[in-house]
Parts: C-alpha cells; sequence; structure tokens
C-alpha cells in the first residue's frame, strides 16, 4: 500500500463539524453542575452554566449520546430530567465541569455513520486500500489461496531467481464466492502451469479499509492514503448535508432537485453542489498522487513468436 496517514475516528469527527459549522454557528454549550450523570442509570443533572437557555423537549449532546429533556424542575437551581440514549445512541456518563451542546444541528453520532460509510462507499470504490504480498500456490495445486478479504487482484509477478528480473505473470484468474470445503477462504487466484510449488510471486490486490477496532470508537484509528486524508471529512459533511450520495454525474443536475422539498429539508443546494464537486476533485487528485493501477479481472498470457 502506498504511503498512509492514521486517524483517529474522533478526529475525522471534528474536522467534519469543522467543515458543516462556521464558527459562529456552533451549538450553545453548557456546563455539567454538581448533580451529574455518574452511571448509565442516571436521569438528573443540573446545569451551573447556561440553564435558562434549557428547556423541556431540547436535546443535549454528550459525546456520541442523545439525551431529551423531558422535565425542567422550578427549583433555584433547576434539575433537568433526561431520556438517556435517545434514538438508540450510547450512553456516555457526564462528570462536573463537562460541557454538553444543546440541540445540534448535526449529532456526533451521525457524523461517525457517515465517516465510516465513506470509506465503504467512496474509498473503496475510487481509491482503493491496496496491498502487495509475496505468496506461492498450494502444494501441487495450480493455484494460491488469498486472503477472505480480497476485493479484487490488480496483477501477478514473478522474481525470476537467476537473474533478478521481475516479470509480469500471464493467464492468471481471480476466482471468490469458492466452497470453504474447497479453499478455505472461499477466494483463490488460479495461476499457470508454468509456476512452480516454490514460486514466489508478488501479488497485488485490493482490500477493504479497516478500523483498529472491529466496532469503531472516537479513539480507533484507520490508515488514509497519502493525499486523501481531507475526502473522508468532506463526504461525510457533504452527506450530512443532503442525506444522500451524489454521484459525480448528477452534479450538474443538483440543482434540479425539488426546491420545495430541498427548502422543508433544510438543504442548502449551492452549498451541496459544492461540497459534492469539491470531493470529487479531491478524489481525482489522490488518485493522481497514489497512481491507483487498473483493474483486471485476469491476465491473458502474452502472444510469444
Amino acid at each position: 500500500m502506498a504511503t498512509t496517514t492514521t486517524m483517529t475516528l474522533g478526529d475525522l469527527i471534528e474536522d467534519t463539524l469543522s467543515i458543516l459549522y462556521r464558527n459562529s454557528e456552533r451549538p450553545f454549550q453548557v456546563t455539567v453542575g454538581s448533580d451529574a450523570l455518574a452511571s448509565d442509570s442516571d436521569v438528573s443533572l443540573t446545569i451551573s452554566s447556561g440553564e435558562s437557555s434549557v428547556s423541556a423537549t431540547d436535546l443535549l449532546e454528550n459525546g456520541q449520546e442523545l439525551m431529551l429533556v423531558t422535565a425542567k424542575s422550578s427549583d433555584a437551581t433547576p434539575v433537568f430530567t433526561v431520556s438517556r440514549g435517545y434514538t438508540s445512541t450510547t450512553k456516555a456518563n457526564a462528570a462536573t465541569g463537562d460541557t454538553l451542546l444543546v440541540n445540534p444541528t448535526f449529532s456526533r453520532r451521525d457524523i461517525s455513520e457517515y465517516i465510516q460509510r465513506s470509506f465503504k462507499s467512496m474509498l473503496n470504490t475510487h481509491l482503493p486500500y491496496i496491498t502487495s504480498d509475496t505468496l506461492t500456490r498450494v502444494a501441487s495445486k495450480q493455484y494460491i489461496s488469498m486472503p477472505a478479504t480480497t476485493v479484487r487482484v490488480f496483477s501477478v509477478r514473478h522474481v525470476v531467481t537467476s537473474t533478478g528480473r521481475i516479470v509480469d505473470v500471464g493467464g492468471w484468474q481471480f476466482e471468490e464466492d469458492l466452497p470453504t470445503s474447497f479453499v478455505s477462504t472461499g477466494k483463490a487466484l488460479r495461476v499457470p502451469s508454468t509456476i512452480d510449488d516454490d514460486d514466489d510471486l508478488i501479488i497485488t490486490y485490493q482490500t477493504p479499509y479497516s478500523w483498529s477496532d472491529t466496532t469503531p470508537t472516537e479513539s480507533s484509528t484507520i490508515g488514509i492514503p497519502l493525499g486523501a486524508e481531507d475526502i473522508p471529512a468532506l463526504w461525510a459533511a457533504a452527506y450530512a448535508v443532503t442525506r444522500r450520495e451524489v454521484q459525480r454525474g448528477d452534479l450538474e443536475k443538483i440543482e434540479e432537485w425539488n426546491q420545495d422539498q430541498a427548502m422543508r429539508q433544510g438543504v442548502n443546494l449551492r452549498w451541496a453542489r459544492e461540497l459534492w464537486g469539491e470531493v470529487y476533485r479531491r478524489i481525482d487528485d489522490a488518485k493522481r498522487l497514489q497512481n491507483v493501477p487498473k483493474y483486471r479481472p485476469f491476465r491473458k498470457i502474452p502472444n510469444v513468436l
């Protein structure tokens, strides 16, 4: 794989929110008072700063948890009753002095989902994660067992031991959805009969982007190709504005989106077009920098005179 930059999900969320918000548009912040949320079962808290701006039916955000304010007492220091884990968000305890956001336009939970989706949708398609390994065929078989995560194979090369020359191998074909009783991973690379058991083949192939944790949290990390560091945040911001992915060919048609519907949904069509346009410009720049190889499902044996 080309040089990558390691970033955390939390950093990517902050980058996305920086695109979506101007400083003056950031959600109002309040500070948790002495009555805090020490455990998942706690449902009441006080606010030491900004309590007059919070009312019943408001949403409070703490990390990726959303809490619905269901009641506000009439005490000199109001006690707020909240419904924890609103809209199935993950509970996050809040200590005295912690900052909560009031009625955020874009929730961190949603932005987290959009960022993860950007890798599955945009980057896997347009800027694939490419790996090169030295592999050998299965003993006495004309195939190489490929990792289960293999998406596609780009090239197969062979180092000629006697000369050290690296040559392309023809006549290969990537096979997937094979019975695991035949190949444990379900994926194999067919190679020509000229390949021996002890021949080392350099296989260049694509695998999905993967987080450091199976279920990503804000501290989870992921490797992003050099020059593409801002693409996940741009894609997530554009998706947050339009709530759908706009294909490159549809950019010129985005103004045809029903204006009334766009206004009801709070969509700024001009801004949406600018965001998606910047996404595709950055993808093109990154592809030129990374020199993504062309994909061929197989390589024919070259004609030899």
